[in-house]
């Protein structure tokens, strides 16, 4: 198998940025490529893109590199200007450390709702890249003797970000404006099942605080969101879970939640009915297999079992399915496994499910907690 390149952050081009500017500036040295530290023993060395200097100020670029993960930001130009001021201008978004003030231009989002990383009101960059650029500031000063009374603003703007958030998931977070400066080692590295994972929980928590609603939709993919929405229910407390039906499970009972909505399209929904709570084919695939069962639980006929069993899909299968009560039967049992995954904890599962040809089986109580929410 292929390695997958990585790439490095959006919170490392700003300290690399920085770092440019500060090196130009001081000692009047235009880098080729940057070498910035990160918060574990590593460093990283990135190419400065573009790099001016004027009397009290130096601007420095660098170009997004994600590697082979598929991020938006790829390519994009990060600035940093660093600009030696008498007094620091007043900005209740930016952050102050000692000599040092860091503020956001164009193209940087402002925090806007609770759960995130930083406080409500403030520029969108997280904690580690805020640690990484002092960390990096400091050191330089400190190794060219740069007196603690030069008072450094240092400026951040993306040209792009705000043409780039609309790609991503900002707005609904609270993040109006801009991207994010994120990062938490500083390298980017492809997309892994846990980055997914504890991505889902960060918008779980997230919905949590900002919501306080003790409920959560949890739609197996874009299809059985677009239900929810033609049914016209309450989608702002739905989140996609993808394949991680179990884990999410244990991230809704571990934040407090007491009602779950699970619906999707009955591909997804089958394997959850039969016992399988990550519904990737790598991981288990007896779709058809558990749908022959329970065709054979609800009485179809043989020759209607053979078909199912031969199907190519389980969408497939529906067309041999005579007796619509197949489709309650399945919502049922993706409620009571998910009621059984839990483990008695006090959480209330209901489910909804749907095949393309309008075949739709809902669980015995799903109408009562619709009602209730």
């Amino acid at each position: 198998m292929k390695k997958l390149k990585s790439g490095y952050t959006t919170g490392s081009c700003v300290v690399a940025g920085t770092m440019g500017a500060l090196n130009y500036f001081f000692k009047d040295t235009i880098l080729e490529n940057v070498k910035i530290d990160l918060l574990d023993e590593n460093s990283l060395v990135i190419p400065i893109n573009r790099i001016r200097k004027r009397k009290n100020f130096c601007t420095c670029s660098i170009k997004k590199y994600s590697g082979d993960d598929p991020d938006v930001t790829n390519g994009i130009e990060i600035f940093s200007r660093i600009k030696i001021v008498d007094n620091f201008q007043y900005d209740e978004r930016g952050y102050i450390f000692d000599n040092i003030q860091i503020r956001c231009g164009k193209g940087i989002g402002v925090v806007t709702k609770k759960g995130l990383q930083q406080q409500v009101g403030k520029y969108a960059i997280n904690p580690k890249p805020l640690e990484m650029l002092l960390k990096n500031i400091r050191k330089f000063l400190r190794e060219n003797n740069i007196s603690k009374d030069i008072k450094i603003e240092i400026k951040i703007y993306i040209p792009e970000g705000r043409e780039i958030a609309k790609k991503t998931f900002n707005e609904k977070l609270g993040i109006l404006g801009g991207i994010s400066i994120l990062g938490t080692t500083g390298i980017l590295k492809p997309m892994s099942e846990e980055a997914l994972k504890d991505s889902l929980k960060i918008e779980l928590k997230f919905l949590k605080e900002n919501s306080k609603k003790d409920w959560i939709i949890f739609s197996f993919g874009n299809y059985g969101k677009k239900y929810c929405e033609e049914l016209g229910l309450d989608t702002t407390n739905l989140i996609v879970i993808s394949n991680y039906v179990g884990y999410m499970l244990d991230c809704a009972c571990e934040l407090g939640y007491k009602k779950i909505f699970l619906v999707g399209h009955i591909g997804k929904a089958i394997k959850i009915a039969g016992g399988i709570y990550n519904t990737h084919s790598k991981v288990a695939d007896a779709r058809i297999e558990i749908m022959v069962s329970n065709a054979f639980e609800i009485g179809e006929k043989s020759e209607d079992i053979l078909k199912i069993l031969h199907s190519n899909t389980v969408e497939e299968g529906c067309e041999y399915i005579k007796n619509k009560e197949f489709f309650n039967l399945i919502a049922e049992k993706v409620s009571k496994k998910s009621q059984e995954y839990l483990r008695g904890e006090d959480i209330w599962c209901e489910s909804l499910i749907f095949s393309f040809k309008n075949n739709v089986g809902m669980s015995k109580n799903f109408i009562k907690m619709i009602e209730s929410l």
